[in-house]
């Protein structure tokens, strides 16, 4: 029998709903929001369902409007396959479809929309849900289309949202908030940084996306990391441009990646810098032993969860100093 569902039980229903599902999880929407994947139980990367696909609106357009993020769309891809996210026009529909129950929603796939209490959905099971599945498969997905050039989308998106940001500078406080996802299942690496990027370098690479200047970025990453790298995912940046003094490391939280053609390598990646820890060397080396990570300057590795536990064990243990204030 179809349920009504408005603002706190409509974000608990697709919450609930996206944390049991096994098979299958299906959505179309016009809109993708920033961390739209947040709308969803973090389960879904622990156990995800076999059978996942979106059905999005992203072209030129819609980027240019905020309406879709590339990055989101690359999530998606990196964290659910190639197959998972197709691009379709003239649509309006927003279905979300779970193994035997589905809801038919006026909330695009924004945290924004859902999280503003005012949006309604109705549930459906049964029959109903056998030709909803039918009509999504044979309306939408077969004939929506692969994505392409996420590349340009992402630098007209980059360029862009200064000026959105500027348009719409206030953001309507949510009423309702989903459960905040956390580092639990994102995958972590141990990354060397070897040299620091020539400025001239860096801004060639910030100029080919357009990334903005509140990212660091750090180049020359290796073949194997750079394609198993995902958005979202963090590292454990280590400094060995200084030979002498304490070694710093700096975690960080992964938010693109590149291949642009440089004396310094070409496979380059952006970060958000979280937390910065200072080691004497004899303390990091120690570290890198007991966890058993090469020393090489030029090492990088997806951590197993051991090695995490001991590389945070560790910083944990470190206590930030506060600068002293200058005498007068």
């Amino acid at each position: 029998m179809p349920q009504f569902l408005s603002g706190q039980t409509l974000c608990e229903t697709i919450h609930r709903k996206s944390m049991e599902t096994k098979a299958i999880l299906w959505v179309c929407s016009p809109n993708l929001g920033s961390n739209a994947h947040e709308v969803f139980s973090q389960e879904i990367l622990k156990n995800s369902p076999a059978d996942i696909r979106f059905v999005v609106r992203i072209n030129e357009s819609s980027v240019k409007k905020g309406e879709v993020s590339p990055y989101e769309v690359q999530y998606i891809i990196e964290h659910f396959g190639n197959c998972s996210v197709k691009s379709m026009e003239g649509f309006n529909s927003n279905i979300y479809i779970f193994d035997d129950s589905a809801l038919i929603t006026s909330a695009y796939l924004a945290k924004t929309a859902f999280e503003s209490g005012t949006e309604v959905g109705v549930t459906l099971e049964g029959t109903q849900l056998d030709e909803l599945k039918a009509f999504f498969d044979q309306n939408l997905w077969q004939h929506a289309r692969p994505v392409s050039d996420l590349k340009k989308l992402k630098q007209t998106w980059n360029s862009t949202q200064n000026k959105l940001k500027k348009e719409n500078p206030t953001r309507v406080k949510p009423r309702i908030q989903f459960p905040s996802w956390t580092d639990e299942y994102v995958d972590k690496w141990y990354i060397a940084v070897p040299f620091q990027l020539p400025a001239k370098t860096e801004r060639r690479i910030r100029k080919e996306i357009a990334w903005p200047n509140e990212l660091a970025v750090a180049g020359d990453v290796g073949y194997q990391t750079f394609r198993e790298l995902k958005l979202g995912d963090l590292a454990y940046l280590v400094d060995f441009k200084n030979n002498r003094g304490k070694v710093e490391i700096e975690l960080a939280k992964i938010f693109d990646k590149i291949k642009v053609e440089t004396d310094q390598g070409d496979l380059h990646f952006a970060y958000h810098a979280n937390n910065k820890y200072l080691l004497e060397r004899e303390q990091f080396f120690e570290m890198l032993k007991n966890a058993r990570i090469s020393p090489s300057k030029t090492f990088e590795t997806k951590l197993r969860p051991e090695q995490v536990t001991q590389l945070t064990n560790v910083l944990m243990s470190i206590k930030h100093k506060k600068k002293k204030k200058a005498k007068s």
